[in-house]
């Protein structure tokens, strides 16, 4: 953990917050302090700051912490993930938080086993966890806006005309895309929706009506990847058009 992150619902009172589980583990048994030693800390949602442990206790630890009011801007990048395989999800969440995804869309495409919608981890207090783990890899506490759609079509039709801004740039991975990423520009502020098929890709039937809703199919080359390497690689692409800009 590169941040502790704290919930509002760790709070004792006021600027106290109490820590147990593996947060209370880390300070305890990695960063190895006592009473009087000093962390970094941000609260979900909010400003990141210091923190200085007060007491400990066999059930938590009692922490007072003096958090910055600045909250650091989101990232303007949505994923819509066609639902992956359970263990590629549990892989790929704390990635997705820790690269700062504003908004995650699963859906179910035609190659997504059906019963990948009924997988426990698509139950918030099992994802959860997992996206605040990569937060607290990143230095990070915008967690990202999780929603799950059971069907390709009344999404892409119904949900995803109110996701999308007058400016957004959409993009779908496409092997088979003329377009490259590494031909694109970004303007650091823009607004990006990403769409990412299952392992095999999309059909085409599911390529044209993203199409039609403005997304570019877009390549990285030749080389078919997994889904979970797919994604972190789009997205480590996307942020380095972003600084480029």
């Amino acid at each position: 953990m590169n941040l502790v992150l704290l919930l509002e619902s760790d709070r004792v009172a006021g600027p106290r917050f109490a820590l147990e589980g593996a947060r209370a583990k880390h300070v305890l048994d990695v960063l190895r302090l006592g009473v009087g030693g000093r962390f970094r800390v941000g609260l979900l949602g909010g400003g990141q700051g210091e923190a200085v442990l007060v007491e400990i206790s066999e059930r938590a630890l009692v922490i007072e912490c003096q958090l910055e009011e600045e909250v650091e801007a989101r990232v303007p990048t949505d994923l819509l993930l066609a639902i992956p395989r359970p263990k590629s999800l549990k892989k790929l969440l704390p990635e997705v938080a820790a690269l700062g995804v504003d908004q995650l869309h699963l859906f179910r495409s035609w190659r997504v086993d059906p019963a990948y919608l009924e997988v426990k981890l698509l139950e918030r207090e099992l994802y959860e966890p997992l996206l605040h783990l990569g937060l607290m890899q990143a230095r990070s506490t915008q967690s990202p806006a999780v929603e799950v759609h059971p069907l390709f079509r009344p999404f892409v039709e119904d949900r995803l005309p109110s996701l999308m801004r007058p400016t957004t740039r959409a993009f779908v991975a496409h092997p088979a895309a003329e377009a490259r990423v590494a031909d694109l520009t970004l303007g650091a502020e823009e607004h990006v929706m990403l769409a990412v098929g299952p392992e095999g890709g999309f059909l085409p039937y599911e390529i044209d009506r993203l199409s039609e809703r403005g997304f570019l199919p877009v390549s990285m080359g030749a080389r078919p990847l997994r889904v979970e390497t797919a994604c972190v690689a789009l997205l480590a692409q996307i942020s380095l058009l972003r600084q480029r800009a």
